[in-house]
């Protein structure tokens, strides 16, 4: 059950994260040669490739997470063998769990002080631009638990020797 949520809260997350991808690059270009042909700029397009930006990264996270592309303390884990690295992936299992938490709750604080602000230029609320925090927070941290558990055994790479993850 739950590894069927979180197949489609991945599934969601990946079309989400490239329709952001689309968009920062679509109205970015469109800025530039908005700029350097007509000679004037759209009023709306910084701040909306700004925003969407914002999301991409906070959603994108759990994407990394999940591939095992994040910072890690992989110098720390190559050094480690058998249940020495058990404890250590753990170890840095548990301080990046720690840290989502912490971020999710300020992002929630952050959400609450920007209720009644809305964005120069379109006017959108700024509460909804500051929800990437806590939402990318959550992703990460469900993403974070079942990377984890995945792991926790390590993997072999393609010299048998086992592959550090974090």
């Amino acid at each position: 059950m739950l590894n069927k949520i979180l197949d489609v809260t991945r599934k969601i997350t990946n079309i989400i994260v490239t329709f952001l991808f689309m968009v920062v690059v679509a109205v970015v270009f469109a800025q530039v040669v908005a700029r350097y042909v007509a000679g004037s700029s759209i009023r709306w397009a910084d701040e909306l490739a700004r925003f969407a930006f914002v999301w991409l990264v906070y959603l994108g996270g759990s994407i990394t997470i999940r591939e095992g592309r994040n910072v890690c303390f992989d110098l720390l884990l190559e050094a480690c063998k058998g249940k020495t690295w058990k404890v250590m992936f753990t170890v840095v299992c548990a301080a990046s769990a720690v840290f989502l938490i912490c971020m999710t709750y300020l992002g929630v604080l952050v959400c609450q002080t920007q209720m009644a602000e809305s964005s120069p230029i379109m006017h959108w609320p700024m509460a909804a631009v500051c929800a990437a925090i806590p939402i990318g927070g959550v992703l990460m941290f469900f993403e974070q638990i079942s990377y984890y558990l995945v792991h926790l055994n390590g993997t072999q790479d393609e010299k048998g020797e086992e592959e550090c993850v974090c």
